[in-house]
């Protein structure tokens, strides 16, 4: 019987499971492992129990499935219309929870269809690897003192923990003041609706949020803080464009060209730019993978936060109400360096260099909310069995700190350059060899890839392309 074991159970584990029990022919057997059961089939993204919990991307183009396109709309309109009264369409931003429903119905009939597959899950953590030469396969060593045998292993860990900008005196002095990880708890838990917060970041994490916060009618105020103060910019309405990228840019210089002779060519057909960014992406991964080490550094210190605005972006009903929280008051802006936090009584000092005025500044909140994003430093993680498997050399961080190395499918590649047996990778830890990693759009055609080698290990060549939306 051959074996295979999912480290990590949220949409990436999921979309894994479910390509693997489509595939596999014969006896086989899936562990799916999760500890946290409220995050199994779902993830931190869409196990969301916020106020306001949209997903930041249009029905239309939210299929967990490369041939079936519209497979989320049409399972919407037979699943959930009646739970709403607004008509959806392809252009709609439906709840997360919505979208979790989805991949757990999915791997429910997934799991009915695959007759002659098990699938266990298990509630628990990995925190090592043993590699049983006789077996030619993997024990697992998981937190519940249990060993499990694999013949493979695809690690589908998801996000890691946000990185902290405040040091750990300072976050021991502000106990119950601070929040670290917005995604694992209820952030607002503590907070009380007439007092101040300040949320750390300014990107689709604090979006959701503050939004959140409008929605409960908070009447305390909101500060948004970043280095540069850029929020997302809003989507557009759905349009089909085909980008054309057939000189394969290798520099960055290369890339924003073709970029943008791409952008002209939609505006002549009245195609708003969103869709030209989109239409990119089936090319992004080749793209990144050319680039010299010199364009990617380049690109991550000086272009990065421009892009991240471009690319991911909000829905217009999120746009509408953070325009409406800046116009009242309630919601404020900064941009600029973090200098430290002071405890006043019952208030905390968040000071700061202000980019506007170039002057030392300092604002009086009653609670921090750190949205500065995941962490992709693995050696920093608290991921036990990243760290672990990174001393032995059978990782390897990337070097410039964006991930694990990996190989055209996935393949976890060795400190020594080498394919570590068996192994493979899907979703963020892949964001190192080809940046865009993150989102449905890209996990949905490397879980079929990675499902595809496991299940049919001969086709050595076979790979399967992202469609088009």
């Amino acid at each position: 019987m051959t074996q295979i074991a999912i480290i990590g159970g949220g949409a990436s584990g999921t979309i894994t499971a479910i390509q693997l029990l489509r595939n596999l022919k014969g006896n086989a057997k899936v562990f799916l492992l999760e500890k946290r059961e409220s995050a199994l089939f779902r993830g931190a993204a869409y196990s969301s129990q916020l106020p306001y919990e949209p997903l930041n991307v249009q029905a239309g183009r939210m299929s967990m499935f490369n041939h079936l396109p519209d497979d989320f709309f049409n399972w919407l309109k037979i699943n959930k219309q009646s739970k709403t009264e607004v008509e959806i369409t392809k252009d709609s931003f439906v709840s997360r929870r919505w979208f979790g429903d989805y991949l757990t119905a999915n791997f429910e009939q997934a799991k009915q269809n695959a007759k002659e597959v098990q699938v266990e899950i298990i509630n628990s953590t990995a925190h090592d690897l043993d590699f049983d030469v006789l077996q030619n396969g993997y024990f697992i060593s998981l937190d519940n003192n249990r060993k499990i045998f694999a013949d493979y292993i695809v690690f589908a860990c998801g996000n890691e923990q946000p990185s902290d900008i405040l040091q750990k005196e300072e976050i021991d002095s502000i106990p119950n003041k601070y929040v670290s990880n917005p995604w694992a708890v209820n952030p607002f838990s503590k907070l009380k609706q007439d007092e101040d917060v300040l949320f750390i970041g300014t990107g689709l994490t604090s979006v959701d949020h503050l939004v959140s916060l409008h929605k409960q009618n908070h009447r305390g105020k909101i500060f948004c803080f970043s280095r540069n103060g850029y929020l997302p910019l809003p989507h557009a309405p759905i349009q089909h464009f085909v980008f054309d990228a057939k000189e394969e840019p290798t520099e960055l210089k290369q890339v924003f060209e073709v970029l943008q002779r791409n952008i002209q060519n939609a505006e002549t057909e009245n195609i708003r730019w969103q869709n030209v960014i989109d239409a990119l992406r089936p090319h992004t991964a080749r793209i990144w993978k050319r680039m010299s080490v010199d364009s990617k550094k380049y690109f991550l210190k000086r272009l990065r936060t421009y892009w991240e605005i471009h690319r991911h972006r909000m829905p217009l009903a999120s746009a509408q109400a953070i325009q409406q929280m800046k116009d009242s008051g309630q919601l404020k802006i900064i941009s600029g360096n973090f200098k430290g936090v002071v405890v006043c009584k019952e208030e905390i000092q968040f000071q700061y260099f202000q980019k506007e005025d170039r002057k030392e500044n300092s604002i009086s909140i009653q609670q921090i909310i750190n949205c500065t994003g995941p962490s992709n430093d693995y050696h920093q993680t608290e991921n036990t069995l990243f760290k672990n498997l990174l001393q032995k050399g059978w990782m390897k961080q990337d070097e410039l700190k964006l991930g694990i190395e990996t190989g055209a499918r996935g393949e976890i590649i060795k400190s020594n350059g080498v394919v570590l047996h068996k192994t493979f990778a899907v979703g963020p830890v892949r964001k190192a060899m080809e940046w865009e990693s993150t989102a449905i759009r890209e996990i949905r055609t490397q879980a079929e890839n990675v499902a595809i080698a496991i299940a049919r290990p001969i086709d050595k060549n076979y790979e399967i392309e992202e469609v088009g939306l």
